[in-house]
């Protein structure tokens, strides 16, 4: 599985800003919905269900909100970047700065599901990595590092 078949260059957005939570929610909905075709406020209702059971905040100023959708037929991913950061209820009360959402299909084997919320956690655990990201001026060299770091 790599993660470059997931997230291409146009599933990456930067200078993403929100003014809290629920707007960042809303945002990457929004843009993970006009990638794919797909109903925005569908998507938003999914993500905020699984939200409602806990703060997707990793710490870090990381945040992977993810749900599973019947609108989606194969995993869709898409990462953005903000500089000022985003207050998301995280685990260390850190504003995210580095936003991965994660849908897959509903119906299935919830493997692929977890096995890329396993790589993504994984890829973004540490602060070198998170850092690299943040400081990257482009998309394009964000794909490249996730690339490079499968």
């Amino acid at each position: 599985m790599l993660l470059s078949d997931y997230i291409r260059r146009e599933h990456i957005l930067t200078g993403f800003e929100a003014p809290d939570k629920s707007g960042a929610l809303a945002g990457l909905c929004r843009f993970a919905a006009a990638l794919a075709g797909l109903d925005t406020e569908a998507l938003l209702a999914v993500v905020m269900d699984r939200e409602a059971m806990g703060s997707t905040g990793l710490g870090g100023g990381v945040a992977l909100p993810h749900g599973k959708s019947p609108l989606v037929d194969k995993p869709l991913v898409v990462l953005a970047t903000s500089k000022n950061g985003v207050d998301f209820d995280s685990i260390d009360g850190r504003p995210v700065r580095l936003f991965i959402l994660l849908l897959t299909p509903a119906a299935g084997d919830s493997r692929e599901h977890l096995q890329l919320l396993a790589r993504l956690g994984a890829m973004f655990k540490s602060p070198d990595a998170v850092n690299e990201v943040l400081q990257a001026g482009s998309a394009e060299e964000i794909f490249e590092f996730i690339a490079r770091r499968q």
